[in-house]
């Protein structure tokens, strides 16, 4: 089996550090569905996860920016905001929607026994909430986040501007979610949320232009800080207590932080133990493999969260003890398998239509490249 690596050189942390956040993703899905079932082990784990994990990938695509990307004319940016990010979510959303017309599934917000409930699922896709593929939120989100960023990142010329940036779009975007329930209810792209998480998108910018954590590191520095990244994460976490909406726990994609000043640090926190962690571990083909192609393997976890995840957690709860030990394994086990189910999709996708899943620059071999 022939594994798709980029010719482009990477970064290797960065890669190692989505693949963790990928995990993070898979197992935090599992977990929520065996919250679900009134299991108080499953809470606890989901709201440890939830503080922290989202954040880490807006903060990681700021990190990952192309600074090259801020100058590029108007017209050629929205060609590649469409290509790379448009396409895949339109794309994957489209591969469940045709799912969904033959396997049961878990769908929120619509109804999809009849026609109506389609119609509102689509529209509702159009407009920045994929229905279909609830984990693609935080691409819908992504879309807007990077657009104000092209709006303001070239103003942000200085570390005083960036941090009066990070504070202004914060604390704008916490009053504005707070007053305002956008999900359910009006919303556009997620415009609302990107307003909060582009706090922790420039975080990732800083990162990059300052060459934070890219810097030569005895390993055993970076395992201390990410073990003092651990224990604030571990201290804090739980001490946001609310507001929350719909669940005790922070959920992005309902603009539930909770506590004003305890969410960023818990997720900041968290974002670094991740990135230190990443940092810590070297380098390695597999793993850097699937950070690499965390885009696709965002676009399927909608497959295991919306006819998978569900009937396993009902499955487990119904044979196994509900202690943490049980819980764990169960939610580790699942991931597990989960992501390697994913490998053979990530190598079909990449070989034959990779201009399909975030590559529009590849040419062939069915489709012509999207981009040059």
């Amino acid at each position: 089996m022939q594994l798709y690596m980029s010719p482009l050189k990477r970064i290797p942390m960065l890669d190692t550090a989505r693949f963790f956040g990928m995990i993070l993703v898979y197992y935090g899905h599992i977990i929520e569905r065996i919250m679900y079932l009134e299991n108080p082990v499953a809470a606890a784990q989901y709201k440890f996860i939830y503080s922290f994990h989202m954040p880490f990938f807006f903060l990681l695509a700021g990190f990952t920016l192309d600074p090259d990307k801020m100058v590029v004319p108007i017209g050629k940016f929205f060609k590649k905001i469409a290509a790379s990010r448009l396409v895949p979510y339109f794309f994957f959303t489209l591969l469940l929607l045709l799912a969904s017309l033959i396997f049961p599934g878990h769908f929120v917000v619509v109804d999809l026994s009849n026609a109506s409930g389609y119609l509102k699922g689509i529209i509702a896709t159009l407009t920045g909430f994929p229905i279909f593929n609830i984990p693609l939120w935080f691409m819908a989100c992504l879309v807007s986040v990077e657009i104000l960023h092209f709006c303001v990142g070239r103003f942000l010329t200085s570390p005083f501007r960036i941090f009066a940036a990070i504070m202004g779009f914060y604390v704008g975007g916490y009053a504005l979610t707070s007053t305002i329930q956008f999900i359910p209810g009006p919303n556009f792209w997620l415009v609302h949320e990107a307003l909060v998480v582009y706090a922790f998108y420039l975080i990732g910018v800083f990162f990059r232009r300052n060459g934070i954590l890219l810097g030569s590191q005895p390993r055993w520095r970076l395992l201390l800080a990410t073990v003092v990244c651990a224990g604030i994460v571990c201290v804090t976490y739980d001490m946001n207590t609310g507001p929350f909406r719909f669940f005790n726990a922070v959920v992005i994609v309902l603009s539930s932080h909770g506590n004003m000043v305890l969410f960023p640090l818990t997720a900041v926190a968290g974002s670094l133990m991740i990135l230190l962690l990443a940092r810590s571990v070297g380098t390695n083909k597999y793993v850097m493999f699937m950070g690499e192609n965390a885009l696709i393997l965002f676009c399927l976890n909608g497959v295991f969260y919306h006819f998978f995840n569900g009937p396993f957690a009902a499955w487990f709860v119904a044979r196994f003890p509900g202690h943490w030990l049980a819980v764990t394994s169960a939610g580790i086990l699942f991931t597990i398998v989960s992501l390697l189910c994913c490998i053979p999709c990530i190598i079909a996708f990449n070989t034959f239509f990779p201009q399909l899943v975030g590559k529009p620059r590849v040419q062939g071999p069915v489709l012509p490249r999207l981009i040059r």
